[in-house]
């Protein structure tokens, strides 16, 4: 018998109730505290705890912790007791059909740095369940620690949306919607998330703003007053903390205003745009459908740069629903130590796609380089 015929088709009463109790316990004042001060690997951590040792979620919540050379999994019983198993390939089974038997919200922590290792653990989970995936904590020759068919093959699987979240305010937020969407709302798939464990020196975001973080985007930085933004930088994960950098750096050194956008998954804003335009073209009587991220960035004709740590292709997935001048900037397209585009070359960038739009003189990319000795 496959995984899948291990699962109920869909969400039971149970189900529902389980993941209630697990969002009322994520909307607690503490556990957001503790979140918006933390890291996403801090805040993955510290919600899995909460849910585990909680009197009202520690029996409607599978946490499943894998790590090199130990696996085990916290599982319910019915007696609301807490058994270590030391197998995790028998967990599934507690999904097969009975009367005390039901699918209970899965959060899944692992590290792995290669696609076998996330499809076996996606196996493991029947398609089902939000997976958070550590390895960026770890050094690795790789960017964000993994191997390159990774982001690629998170961004072709389409039973599964993967997220970068770039603080603990917004794993927090992607995993309060993603509860909602698969075990409320009966959404087929699984969640991913990739972890690091660097707060960096973002702004915090209202609760209503980073809600959107679940769409692929939102706002966390606005042009100043009376003054429309000459460049809209967007970035993911680590790379957000660099193009808030950029952005001062825009500011204080060459007077350039810029809007900053927080993308935790490209390639969730890629598949509602393609999902929008199909939608379109098969209705073509009726009102248009309007992508996230066309509602975001609008139809303004200032460039659009767009930073993620993993391969340039990985951001580059968003080019064809941006309507102004668009540039990708990702681990590959520069050559520097870290795997990330450092501020500095953000800014470099958003300069000379400024240069090609014939905004400023060109020149100033070039005294930009000299300036920050890149050249």
């Amino acid at each position: 018998m496959s995984l899948e015929r291990l699962r109920p088709p869909t969400a039971t009463p149970q189900t529902r109730i389980a993941a209630a109790a697990c969002l009322e316990k994520l909307a607690e004042q503490d556990m957001e505290r503790a979140c918006v001060a933390a890291s996403p690997y801090r805040a993955i951590q510290a919600i899995a705890q909460g849910l585990a040792q909680n009197h009202a979620t520690h029996s409607k919540v599978w946490v499943v912790q894998a790590s090199p050379g130990k696996s085990y999994a916290q599982v319910p019983q019915s007696d609301g007791a807490d058994m270590s198993m030391g197998n995790i390939s028998a967990w599934p089974l507690w999904f097969r059909d009975g009367p005390e038997h039901f699918e209970m919200p899965l959060l899944y922590l692992l590290r792995s740095e290669s696609v076998a290792g996330l499809r076996a653990a996606i196996y493991e989970a029947a398609d089902r369940g939000i997976l958070c995936n550590d390895a960026e904590v770890t050094s690795s020759r790789w960017p964000k620690s993994v191997q390159p068919a990774v982001p690629l093959w998170l961004a072709s699987s389409l039973n599964g949306i993967p997220y970068d979240p770039a603080s603990g305010q917004e794993a927090l937020a992607i995993l309060r919607s993603a509860l909602q969407a698969m075990y409320v709302d009966d959404e087929p798939g699984f969640f991913y998330m990739t972890l690091h464990d660097d707060k960096g020196k973002l702004p915090a975001s209202t609760q209503a703003d980073v809600h959107d973080a679940y769409k692929g985007m939102y706002r966390l930085l606005a042009a100043p007053e009376s003054s429309a933004p000459a460049i809209r930088l967007l970035g993911a994960g680590q790379t957000l903390g660099k193009v808030v950098e950029a952005a001062r750096l825009l500011r204080e050194d060459w007077n350039i205003t810029s809007e900053v956008w927080s993308c935790p998954s490209y390639t969730r804003l890629m598949r509602e745009g393609h999902e929008a335009e199909r939608w379109n073209m098969l209705h073509p009587l009726s009102k248009k459908k309007t992508s996230h991220i066309q509602t975001c960035l609008g139809s303004r004709q200032s460039p659009v740069l767009a930073v993620t740590g993993y391969g340039q292709h990985i951001a580059d997935q968003i080019g064809s629903f941006v309507s102004a001048p668009f540039v990708a900037l990702g681990a590959d397209s520069l050559r520097e130590t870290n795997g990330f585009p450092s501020a500095q070359w953000i800014v470099i960038a958003a300069l000379k796609a400024l240069g090609d739009e014939g905004t400023l003189s060109m020149r100033q990319a070039g005294e930009a380089l000299k300036r920050y000795a890149l050249a």
